[in-house]
């Protein structure tokens, strides 16, 4: 019965993934024949692909999407390790107002409104770093790398300080080391936050060209004639059936995070767990 259960609980979560793929492979006729619905296609045809390829535009959302997380993923991991470590040094003076401050600026925001006429009156309004500054660091994920950080004995850090190390010798030679689990984790959280963000481009992005790889999909998903008319001017190609469209813009935005997460995710689960058993 668990054998059972199991093999019907992953055929539902596997068949939109195929159906969507394979709604991308197939052709015009074939598509609209069947609804989208396709199991088994007859055959396979890469107009979808040609045709967002060679647009241009999802290929400049990737590269944005690529550079976020290349300048992103470890602006965040460097600022919210050392606020993590911070949070362990339960003697240090100002502990319990620093706490107070995090946890009331982790569940209270001044709002929408107010926030983006702060981004604009520094700056950040329709630029790159908008996509890095703002989520550089994370309470929540600061958190919970503190719980991973106070498994760790606190006589190596002890030791170490009568040695003459310093409180950056001690998080950079011996904490950090033995946080790898912990620390892959939140990395994989900080990744995928920013692959998935689609909101930011959406709100604080007036240029096309600046547009990450989820608003462009937001983009198509909503996509009317007019724009489809000037992508198809741009590709001189006639365009595939909007459906169509969208499932090929699902599978490439989808497709570079699946094939990241196997090689993290034994450092995802042991992670989770070791925190949250000793934390």
């Amino acid at each position: 019965m668990n054998y059972a259960f199991m093999a019907l609980f992953m055929c539902i979560i596997i068949l939109p993934f195929i159906f969507v793929i394979n709604g991308s492979l197939v052709s015009e006729t074939e598509f609209v024949r069947t609804g989208g619905i396709i199991l088994l296609p007859r055959s396979l045809n890469l107009n979808v692909y040609r045709f967002l390829f060679g647009e241009g535009s999802i290929l400049n959302s990737f590269y944005i999407s690529i550079a976020r997380l290349l300048v992103g993923v470890p602006l965040s991991m460097t600022l919210t390790t050392m606020l993590a470590y911070a949070m362990t040094k339960k003697d240090m003076p100002g502990y319990g107002l620093l706490m107070v401050f995090l946890v009331f600026n982790m569940y209270f925001s001044g709002g929408l409104i107010p926030y983006l006429f702060l981004v604009r009156d520094i700056g950040l309004y329709d630029t790159f770093g908008m996509y890095i500054l703002p989520s550089a660091v994370s309470i929540y994920n600061a958190l919970l790398l503190r719980n991973f950080l106070n498994t760790i004995p606190e006589s190596l850090s002890e030791s170490a300080v009568l040695d003459g190390a310093s409180e950056l010798v001690i998080l950079t030679r011996i904490i950090l080391p033995l946080a790898v689990p912990g620390i892959a984790t939140i990395s994989l959280f900080f990744a995928v936050s920013h692959w998935n963000d689609w909101f930011t481009g959406l709100a604080y992005m007036s240029q096309d060209r600046a547009l990450p790889l989820q608003t462009y999909l937001r983009k198509l998903i909503t996509i009317d004639q007019f724009t489809l008319n000037y992508m198809e001017q741009r590709v001189e190609m006639r365009p595939p059936i909007p459906e169509s469209l969208k499932m090929g813009a699902i599978v490439i935005t989808t497709l570079p995070i699946v094939c990241v997460y196997p090689f993290v995710q034994k450092y995802f689960v042991k992670g989770l767990l070791i925190g949250a058993v000793k934390g």
